[in-house]
């Protein structure tokens, strides 16, 4: 019985997670790496600019933040990461404070984003101090892998699969895992942003 109710929840992450990656891949008409985002063409905050980055760039919350709890070294990469994932939607968002010395520790966020169609997504990005960053946004959508892969994924190129069921594409800087999950797919998009 025990074994059931995991599955279950188990299965209803997946779903929350699908839901909120099917919006950022639908709603935005495909893939776009943030990595090919000019930095010109990204929504930011409305609070002073960290060092190291355009004074004319605001920051937005989560960069102040990070600011407030001795974040210095990825502060241009934070605000580029955090501005794209939540664009225009309302989010909500846990940080995990690093350990002292902050600017020598990993910056770890997880974010709930809620589009303007009311579809969520989460995501998490973690910034690594003077180096990259990596994303992740996951969303339940109820269309079938194999459907996926041929109409909304179909100009990614197919890497294989990892074990047995979930299938990896990939999108250049872009990587996207299709997992089945119940009628529908569980999708992953996964970038390191250098």
């Amino acid at each position: 019985m025990d074994h059931i109710k995991n599955h279950q929840f188990i299965f209803g992450l997946l779903i929350f997670a699908g839901i909120i990656l099917y919006l950022c891949l639908f709603n935005t008409g495909g893939l776009i790496p943030l990595s090919a985002v000019p930095q010109s063409q990204q929504r930011t905050g409305n609070t002073a600019a960290p060092s190291g980055q355009n004074p004319n760039q605001p920051i937005n919350a989560v960069t102040q933040t990070a600011i407030n709890l001795g974040v210095q070294s990825s502060i241009p990469r934070i605000n580029q990461v955090s501005t794209f994932l939540m664009a225009d939607n309302q989010s909500g968002i846990f940080i995990l404070p690093p350990k002292n010395p902050p600017d020598q520790h990993i910056f770890s966020t997880s974010f709930e984003i809620i589009r303007s169609d009311n579809s969520i997504i989460y995501a998490s990005a973690n910034f690594f101090p003077n180096q990259e960053a990596v994303y992740d946004m996951v969303e339940y959508v109820d269309i079938s892998s194999e459907e996926l892969e041929k109409t909304v994924f179909k100009n990614l190129k197919r890497v294989g699969v990892l074990k047995k069921n979930i299938v990896l594409l990939d999108g250049g800087a872009v990587k996207v895992f299709l997992m089945p999950a119940g009628r529908g797919t569980v999708v992953i998009k996964k970038e390191v942003v250098q």
